[in-house]
């Protein structure tokens, strides 16, 4: 099982509330808001609903997120914020805007002419200096990236992936608010119950795993699985979507202490090379992966199999490669990679330190070979 010696901590205040937008005046005590979002908010009305709620504090709004952010755009985003002087940044959307805010609130607080780009690429270093409070809302169930100290920034000219991360980097009020996930389409559901599942599985089979963490990831997975399904046949399925948010949200306190693992290292050259959403590139090879790790199960395995109604690790592995099916996760995967030869050409890139290594039992270039292939779709196989 996890080790006897371990610790715990998570500074992130959480408000678990309906229709929490139009309270926002009240929850935050900041006087110059910035708020980072998407463009589809701004068509919604959303944007103008914070907007009313914040009145004079909200002084500036970026609603170009992109998925996947990238550090030459957050770069240009810097630039756009300098002038405006904020206290606080809130993010509101799915990882994309969160990850977007943190690196932000991280960069507006550095010296002028810093960046991103000679950071991660030349390895100049930053100050230390305290990023900027960020407030989090999440619009997706799935990234947990509301109550974790790090977020993802790619570089897609040269296909990598980076963290920025630290202590400073915990958002100080997650606000989850399930009616801002009732409209999500369904391959962004998929994808985002996903991610939550993976998050889940990930802390557990996690050489930093604790007791407090397998019990988070292990709840997670219980609240998770039957709100996951229930969303596929009805997305309108308001219970499941609180449901869906609450279990996103202790799987990111999870990862918050572990980190991901083997899935999360596999999946960056998929989505970096073919644009394969997040939520499906990490979880495809999760039924390979449970089989993989038990042959090196302490006990973890068939406890969490048991806690959440399962006869055996294997037959949940066989449980989600049957839910995997019944979603659609095949076709999704198809419609991004229809050539398993170019996923099998990754494998190389598919070993990252910080991800890998936090798997329980170490994986070499073959065993992810073995892994991959296992996972892809029946019609990949590569005769």
């Amino acid at each position: 099982m996890a080790a006897n010696s371990w610790k715990f901590h998570n500074p992130t205040a959480i408000i678990f509330e309906h229709g929490s937008l139009n309270n926002l005046g009240q929850l935050l005590p900041y006087e110059r808001i910035v708020l980072i979002t998407i463009n589809t908010f701004r068509q919604k009305g959303i944007v103008d609903q914070v907007a009313n709620a914040l009145g004079k504090k909200l002084v500036y709004v970026i609603d170009d997120v992109l998925p996947n952010p990238d550090l030459l755009t957050v770069d240009a985003q810097v630039t756009r914020l300098r002038s405006i002087r904020p206290d606080v940044i809130i993010a509101l959307g799915g990882g994309s805007s969160i990850d977007t805010a943190k690196a932000l609130a991280r960069m507006l607080v550095q010296p002028l002419g810093s960046t991103l780009r000679s950071h991660f690429r030349d390895q100049m270093k930053l100050s230390t200096h305290n990023a900027l409070p960020i407030i989090a809302i999440p619009t997706t169930s799935g990234t947990g990236a509301e109550v974790t100290p790090f977020g993802t920034i790619w570089d897609f000219e040269l296909g990598k992936k980076y963290s920025v991360t630290g202590e400073d980097i915990f958002p100080h009020i997650a606000i989850l608010d399930p009616e801002l996930t009732y409209e999500l389409p369904e391959e962004v559901t998929i994808s985002s119950g996903l991610d939550a599942v993976s998050h889940a599985l990930e802390s557990i089979w996690n050489r930093n795993a604790n007791p407090v963490t397998i019990a988070l990831a292990t709840e997670s997975l219980t609240i998770s699985l039957p709100a996951w399904r229930a969303l596929r046949h009805c997305l309108k399925n308001h219970a499941a979507r609180a449901d869906m948010m609450q279990a996103s949200f202790l799987a990111g306190l999870a990862i918050s202490q572990t980190r991901t693992a083997l899935a999360h290292s596999i999946s960056y050259p998929l989505t970096t090379d073919f644009g394969l959403p997040h939520g499906i590139a990490c979880s495809f090879t999760l039924p390979a992966l449970l089989r993989f790790n038990l042959a090196v199960d302490d006990g973890r395995l068939a406890k969490l199999a048991k806690s959440i109604s399962y006869s055996s690790p294997l037959a949940l592995a066989n449980e989600l490669t049957e839910l995997f099916r019944e979603v659609g996760v095949n076709e999704i995967f198809e419609r991004y990679i229809s050539q398993p030869e170019l996923v099998v050409n990754l494998v190389d890139r598919m070993i990252v330190p910080g991800r890998s290594d936090n798997n329980i039992r170490k994986a070499n270039l073959e065993d992810i070979k073995d892994i991959v292939f296992a996972s892809l779709p029946s019609s990949h196989h590569i005769k």
